[in-house]
């Protein structure tokens, strides 16, 4: 076959009998690699290359079947192609959340800032990118990747984490985390429906940690609130949005950040935020403040008085998770809101459901009776974009249009989706914009 005499170029030095393609070869630590690709010499090569280093290998060529194994359990490390003709890679890799304690490696014959950007892509989602395995394949980098993924797998390679599990969070790890700026800013692309141009970003906390990987909000953001470290993360976050914002270097666009309300009775945030504005040369209407109606609820004066300060100032306001909470109607009285966000779990059952598409409808009239823009989070297709279209919401942001990014890889995505939008080809044509 084809697939031996590809794999004989890269494995003879280490199996001079020859690449033995058995998928069952058990090792001492049963040390255990998942493949999906669509392309069966890409599928074989790969089972022989991962069976010669010792490890046991399951491929498939279809999503469905990868995510039945995948559920069995018991698999380290996936190596995942980018290019599947019906659910390609990062389809996969938010599907992929579930499964956050396998290790990944990206497969793909694509250039590497593309590698680079879905890699860090799907570490803002929680996943463990291990590596980039380019095509044409090469044994010694898969030797290497796998290596690495073995011993991040072993308890001995980190006395800190016994059973591979992660240690508790303290309040002193929080603490350091963000004084050390371990707790980044991502930005998520906020985009007008109309023609698909992006007007801001909403900012999203990532714990980088040097030793644990990536930890995730719902890991750490309970913590945070349990600790009393509310307005310390908060500050941490504003400061780094907003340098990210002022980075790009276009007036136009603008950031959104979520303000727990007890950040808004301290007397100094109205300060601080002032101040962080002046020093990087941006105006209030640059900062978005995001208040979640979720859990929270403005009781007191001061945060009341606060919100309409900071309203009087220049900056937008926005309600977020609208619709999931107990006193929205009663905050869209009192504050004046310039923004609604429709949270994600009406997104669920749009394309299916009448009922959801009325729900809908519904609260954009809502935001509309208020004078407000309707922003939905968590679109992910074409149909959600038209539908939403339809019922006149104003903005969206999800991963159809992108993953949350780092400042880095935001400014390189910029840079692609404005190149294209120019030429007139304005988004990826499953995102439905003219």
């Amino acid at each position: 076959m084809r697939a031996i005499q590809m794999l004989d170029n890269y494995v003879t030095e280490a199996n001079p009998h020859g690449p033995a393609l058995s998928i069952n070869n058990e090792t001492e630590e049963a040390f255990s690699v998942l493949i999906l690709d669509d392309e069966e010499d890409v599928r074989e090569t790969l089972c022989a290359m991962v069976s010669s280093l010792g490890f046991r290998v399951e491929a498939t060529g279809d999503a469905r079947s990868f995510f039945a194994r995948l559920g069995r359990g018991g698999h380290d490390v996936v190596i995942l192609d980018l290019l599947m003709p019906e659910c390609d890679g990062l389809e996969v890799l938010s599907r992929m959340t579930p499964f956050r304690d396998s290790r990944i490696i990206i497969c793909s014959g694509s250039g590497m800032r593309v590698l680079d950007t879905v890699s860090l892509s799907a570490q803002s989602l929680g996943l463990d990118v291990i590596g980039i395995l380019k095509k044409p394949l090469r044994r010694k980098c898969l030797k290497d990747l796998l290596q690495v993924a073995r011993q991040a797998r072993s308890p001995a390679s980190d006395p800190k984490m016994p059973n591979g599990k992660r240690p508790d969070i303290t309040s002193s790890m929080l603490g350091r985390a963000i004084d050390k700026r371990e707790i980044t800013c991502f930005l998520q692309p906020k985009v007008h429906l109309a023609d698909g141009s992006v007007y801001g970003f909403e900012a999203l906390a990532r714990w980088q940690h040097p030793e644990l990987g990536m930890i995730y909000p719902d890991e750490f953001i309970p913590k945070v609130s349990e600790f009393g470290l509310d307005y310390e993360l908060t500050v941490a976050i504003l400061d780094q949005a907003l340098e990210a914002l002022a980075s790009l270097s276009d007036p136009g666009l603008s950031v959104a950040v979520n303000i727990p309300v007890n950040a808004l009775s301290r007397p100094e945030f109205e300060g601080v935020v002032a101040e962080l504005l002046r020093r990087l040369g941006l105006k209030p209407r640059h900062l978005f403040l995001e208040v979640t109606e979720v859990g929270q609820s403005c009781n007191s004066q001061a945060e009341l008085d606060s919100l309409m300060r900071l309203s009087l100032k220049g900056h937008p306001l926005s309600i977020d998770d609208f619709g999931t909470g107990a006193s929205s109607l009663e905050r869209l009285v009192r504050i004046p809101f310039d923004e609604l966000k429709i949270d994600r779990m009406f997104m669920r059952n749009l394309e299916r459901s009448r009922h959801a598409r009325g729900l809908v409808r519904n609260l954009v009239l809502i935001a509309k009776r208020f004078g407000m823009t309707v922003t939905v989070e968590g679109v992910e297709t074409r149909e959600a974009i038209d539908i939403l279209k339809r019922l006149g919401c104003d903005a969206a942001q999800g991963y159809g249009i992108a993953h949350p990014m780092s400042a880095s890889a935001t400014r390189d995505w910029m840079a692609s989706y404005n190149n294209r939008r120019s030429a007139s080809v304005a988004c990826p044509a499953w995102l439905g914009f003219a």
